[in-house]
């Protein structure tokens, strides 16, 4: 990717909580259709990494965000299907319990969001948070042989 295509999608990412946000308050079920299927579509891409064992290609810290980064997709998917389950009319004010699911998936959106900012922001640079291979046995500097002590 390049590196002015990765910033313009780092900041899209970057936005995405307020912009799932604005997207449900505008369109209201739909909008929160859309915000459902990104959040499974991030925990479906990043379950299909963890799969092919990326992680295990990675360092340290990105191999931990990709794998928290699943966990909150699967949270914030589930939790985004709570919309869908409310059948109140709008006229009634909400339960203590929608009150508290929704904020569990604002939270969880939001939490989605930041990691995957972080983890994208990690990939542009230049290592990719790979981690680096020692060199291969053929490319090291063979030794000497007359520096080789003789018996």
């Amino acid at each position: 990717m390049r590196r002015t295509a990765g910033a313009a999608v780092l900041g899209l990412s970057a936005c995405g909580y307020p912009l799932t946000q604005f997207v449900i308050r505008r369109w209201g079920v739909r909008g929160a259709a859309v915000v459902e299927s990104v959040c499974l579509g991030l925990a479906i891409r990043d379950a299909s990494m963890v799969a092919a064992g990326i992680p295990g290609r990675l360092r340290l810290v990105p191999a931990v965000l990709l794998r928290l980064e699943l966990a909150i997709g699967i949270v914030a998917a589930l939790a985004g299907l709570h919309p869908f389950r409310n059948t109140r009319s709008a006229g009634r004010m909400p339960s203590a319990r929608t009150i508290a699911a929704e904020t569990v998936r604002r939270a969880a959106v939001a939490m989605l969001f930041a990691v995957h900012t972080i983890r994208f922001g990690i990939y542009l640079r230049a290592d990719q948070g790979r981690r680096t291979l020692p060199e291969p046995m053929s490319a090291q500097p063979k030794p000497d042989s007359s520096a080789l002590p003789v018996q």
